[in-house]
């Protein structure tokens, strides 16, 4: 039987977590310490902590000490089971598993089929969540003993979220330099975003971090990458910014990491309906420009950008072109490269 821990004991316990998360984060130890500090808070039977991969849809493994049968049905199947449903897409983001509801459990193959045979009686799944909005992984543990799970160990547990999302985040983690797993943009962002790391060095050649990256964003020398220096060198970060890229505008998310930037970028809809044409010229006018420039940089007509204008302060419904670059710049929007 297991002796029931003070308060002080949790604590203490999870401090331990957060370090050897912190020593993960910066590849000075692996998730398999993270896990040996955790078994201090909760004396797990089994445990996992994966990484999601938005581009393969699957879970992928950076430690664990679940049987082989359960490590393939968390990597493979559990994005697909209700249970996992229920704490993706619910406030509490850590659920026990005496708290599930008797529906869910008996519709979740998790639960019949794996834990169940194991002999679990009680554990916790933890779906863990970047700063931006990104779910990056989830952690699970089990026990063969009934309810672990004291108020002080609920309270901890929900408190180490952050430090263990940096670990399974391909953007922070352990792993993360050349691992071909990874999360995509904000808001889980799959297929069709990737993040590259951009270094301060202007000789130094940008490194996928996972995704497909699109072209010019891996090229030292392309003016999306002086972009993106350039606004890494003039706003405070993380900062948002809005770019007309070939026909398409893109959401470019930039984070400081060491001597490089992080780019998260993804493709979205236009705002306000305007056309990827309307959109450029709008992201001249946040730079002050006349017609006449805008009409050099853009190679159109005077007469043409001033139909362009006329549209956009239809489409957005303001008076004049200072209060257009006014909601231009609230949106990060900047010139196309």
């Amino acid at each position: 039987m297991t002796v029931k821990q003070s308060t002080t004991d949790v604590l203490g316990a999870a401090l331990h977590v957060r370090e050897a998360a912190r020593h993960a984060v910066r590849g000075r130890g692996g998730a398999d310490t993270v896990l040996t500090a955790l078994s201090a808070v909760i004396d797990y039977d089994h445990a996992s902590l994966s990484r999601w991969d938005p581009l393969r849809r699957r879970h992928l493994t950076l430690a664990g000490s679940y049987p082989a049968e359960a490590t393939r049905y968390i990597e493979n199947r559990l994005h697909d089971d209700p249970g996992f449903t229920l704490i993706r897409h619910s406030a509490d983001t850590a659920r026990w598993w005496h708290d599930v509801p008797g529906p869910v459990r008996r519709t979740s193959t998790g639960f019949h089929s794996v834990l169940e045979p194991l002999g679990v009686e009680d554990g916790v799944a933890q779906c863990l969540f970047a700063a931006d909005g990104r779910y990056v992984g989830i952690l699970n543990v089990s026990t063969t003993r009934a309810r672990c799970d004291q108020p002080a160990v609920r309270a901890v547990m929900t408190l180490l979220g952050e430090c263990l999302a940096a670990v399974t985040d391909p953007l922070l983690g352990a792993g993360s330099a050349g691992d071909s797993g990874g999360a995509g943009g904000p808001e889980d962002a799959g297929a069709g975003s990737c993040a590259v790391l951009v270094p301060d060095d202007e000789d130094a050649t940008p490194v996928a971090v996972s995704g497909e990256p699109l072209p010019g964003l891996t090229d030292a020398g392309s003016p999306l990458v002086a972009l993106v220096r350039r606004t890494a060198a003039r706003q405070a970060l993380p900062t948002t910014v809005l770019v007309p890229y070939r026909q398409r505008p893109l959401e470019l998310r930039l984070t400081r990491q060491g001597a490089g930037t992080v780019v998260v970028c993804r493709a979205v809809a236009r705002p306000s309906a305007l056309s990827p044409r309307e959109l450029e010229v709008l992201a001249e006018l946040t730079q002050g420009r006349t017609n006449r420039e805008i009409a050099d940089r853009l190679f159109l007509s005077p007469r043409t950008v001033a139909t362009h204008i006329e549209h956009i302060l239809a489409k957005l419904d303001v008076p004049n072109r200072a209060a257009a670059a006014g909601r231009a710049v609230a949106w990060g929007l900047e010139p196309a490269p």
